[in-house]
């Protein structure tokens, strides 16, 4: 068995974030939404592995994160939905986190 030292998850979504930038010069422009949805799907599970990265915000929204990313083969205006309406709930968050009362 391979021990991993901690840290790993940084390192993990540091290569995928690279392999993805060299692999988004040869794929069709539409899979690197795909690739960096995929990252904030790797932030996620980071959280879910280790409290130091948890974020509440981000486990709520792994559901509409991860579930319909795949639209993006089939459905390219539902993709584009789909991002729109993740984009707004970040917003919204962003600004619950920035806005003082």
């Amino acid at each position: 068995m391979v021990r991993r030292s901690q840290g790993h998850e940084v390192f993990d979504l540091a290569i995928y974030l690279v392999a993805s930038a060299k692999d988004c010069l040869d794929e069709p422009l539409i899979y690197g939404p795909l690739r960096l949805l995929e990252g904030v799907n790797k932030l996620v599970r980071m959280g879910e592995a280790n409290p130091e990265f948890r974020d509440k915000f981000l486990s709520e929204m792994k559901d509409g994160v991860s579930g319909d990313i795949l639209k993006v083969m089939t459905d390219r205006v539902e993709f584009e939905r789909v991002l729109d309406n993740l984009l707004l709930e970040f917003t919204e968050e962003l600004k619950r986190r920035t806005v003082r009362k």
